[in-house]
């Protein structure tokens, strides 16, 4: 539980602006009332003393009687400053707000030098159930993961009046959402720096059954030097609204709709009862944000945003930031996939499919959190689905060179596929003309043939074309999984003919030693049917694997 400097947002806190007390003036003995130095006056008394109720001038810290921490007049609506929770921790001073409660700076009673932030839920809230089931649930669901990137929570108690709190860890840093805000957007490599540590937050939530569900930058916070080589270290926040694995309560039932839906995956914008996968969808959308400086869906209202999130595609990142690797827009766009079963699997293969663009750390955590395996087995496997790019998923080690040549493979192997497909059917089609009229073609059937075929073709190539840039064309991991069925297609259609056509020969001239019969009609046509046969086993097998890997992966 953070604590920020003036400008930060804790927690998703709204700051409030609360005078930095200066250092105190040497200790006045306990005996001798305070008098002011200058012009023999008395200086306005703005601090008092929450313990012994002795009022003091606005340049001192802490009570010379007590030891107690002074509290400012002007914060005296707020009741708990200076107040003692569950024994053991004053409340300093206020340090952030937001719609469920107030975060305070604390200090232990026997351990001075800590400090601490105490989260007090608003006492009109404290009367909801729900509310305050959510508020513990945050508590337990932080306090359960032991990980350097969560913050951590200590203790959760009631005040004496009734209203529930949680003591954290105090942090000195800034929103990510704040940082955002002021930065517009982010250079790749911190952006992708950031992103890896939220995975390896989320990696360890996970691994406890525990899935955020509201993993957006206003529950991120960095703490460290921002500008330093390493960067800030991140702090997820906020478990309100997580979802433990063998949760069964009205916070989690099927139908209502809770996280930030800017961020939110689709399935959850459903109401579905979502699993880790809807928080690799919110990690890809945060990082949207982050090198785009653009919300994935953003409009006045929330419902409008949720209609978005289920019916359309994001707009492309590159289109907001040329400069971004195309490699690591396909991360963010397969992270972001509609349906839950395109996405990466866990947080850990996101996390080793952003490790490529991380050269802070390098390579020594692509592996982090993998299955065991050796070097070999590695190379192997990556060398597999290069080999066989896009018949089973999105092969994301060979994404950079294989998402910037996708859209000029579709164009290159459309053109070639739809040539194939046209001059092969006009061949088909002369052949059985001959075949029948038992003669060569007139100029008349000629021109009709090709003309027709020509205009036949015209409507399903436009279709194709409007489908390839309305879905297609803006997502890179569709324009991979297009081009290497183009691929396979165009491949096997060549092979299949000129085989075909080889063998046909071999059997014709040289084992039946009937050439004439490769003159005829059928000939043509028959090869074509054959070739059609081997693109549609081809450039099917694709489809067909990514429909078991969906199946394997629901």
């Amino acid at each position: 539980m953070p604590a920020s400097p003036p400008g930060a947002t804790p927690m998703g806190m709204r700051p409030i602006t609360v005078p930095a007390p200066p250092l105190f003036p040497p200790s006045v003995p306990p005996e001798v009332p305070y008098r002011a130095p200058a012009l023999g006056g008395q200086l306005p008394l703005t601090k008092h003393c929450a313990s012994c109720d002795a009022r003091y001038p606005a340049d001192f810290l802490l009570c010379p009687r007590d030891a107690t921490p002074l509290a400012d007049d002007e914060a005296q609506e707020d009741p708990l400053l200076g107040k003692m929770l569950g024994e053991t921790y004053q409340l300093v001073r206020v340090v952030g707000e937001g719609g469920m409660g107030r975060v305070y700076e604390a200090r232990h009673l026997r351990l001075k030098d800590r400090r601490f932030a105490v989260k007090v839920l608003h006492p009109e809230l404290a009367r909801q159930p729900e509310v305050v089931v959510r508020f513990q649930r945050e508590a337990e669901s932080a306090s359960a993961i032991t990980h350097d990137n969560v913050v951590d929570v200590f203790d959760v108690h009631r005040t004496v009046d009734g209203r529930p709190y949680m003591v954290g860890e105090f942090l000195d840093g800034i929103e990510l959402g704040a940082y955002l805000d002021k930065a517009g957007k982010l250079e790749s490599q911190e952006a992708v720096r950031i992103a890896r540590q939220i995975c390896q937050a989320l990696i360890a939530a996970h691994k406890n059954g525990i899935v955020h569900r509201d993993v957006k930058p206003e529950n991120v916070f960095l703490v460290g030097d921002l500008s330093g080589p390493q960067g800030a270290r991140v702090k997820v926040l906020d478990f309100g609204i997580s979802k433990a694995a063998q949760q069964n309560t009205n916070l989690t039932r099927t139908g209502m709709i809770m996280g930030t839906p800017s961020y939110m995956a689709p399935e959850q914008a459903r109401g579905e009862v979502v699993d880790h996968r809807a928080d690799v969808y919110s990690v890809g959308a945060t990082l949207y944000h982050l090198v785009t400086g653009k919300k994935p869906f953003d409009a006045d209202e929330p419902g409008a945003i949720l209609t978005a999130v289920l019916t359309e595609e994001p707009v492309r990142p590159r289109t907001f930031e040329p400069r971004l690797p195309e490699g690591l827009e396909l991360v963010i766009q397969r992270a972001m996939a509609k349906d839950p079963r395109d996405r990466y699997q866990t947080m850990a293969e996101l996390d080793r499919g952003l490790a490529a663009f991380d050269t802070t750390t390098g390579m020594a955590r692509v592996m982090v959190d993998a299955p065991p395996s050796s070097s070999a087995a590695i190379g192997l496997d990556v060398t597999a689905r290069t080999m066989f790019a896009g018949l089973a998923h999105t092969p994301t080690n060979a994404a950079p060179g294989a998402a910037k040549m996708a859209r000029p493979t579709i164009v290159l192997l459309g053109g070639v596929v739809g040539l194939w497909l046209t001059g092969g059917f006009v061949d088909a089609l002369a052949g059985v003309v001959r075949y029948f009229h038992a003669g060569e073609l007139t100029i008349t059937e000629s021109v009709l043939l090709i003309l027709g075929s020509v205009l036949a073709a015209a409507t399903p190539t436009v279709l194709f074309a409007l489908h390839v840039h309305k879905t297609v064309w803006p997502n890179s991991m569709r324009a991979l999984q297009l081009a290497a069925d183009l691929r396979r297609t165009a491949t096997s259609a060549l092979l299949t003919y000129g085989a075909a056509a080889f063998i046909m020969r071999v059997l014709f001239t040289v084992l039946l030693r009937d050439s004439h019969a490769l003159a005829g009609g059928l000939y043509d046509a028959g090869l074509f049917v054959v070739s059609l046969l081997g693109a549609a086993i081809g450039g099917g097998l694709g489809p067909l694997a990514r429909r078991a890997r969906r199946e394997r992966n629901r």
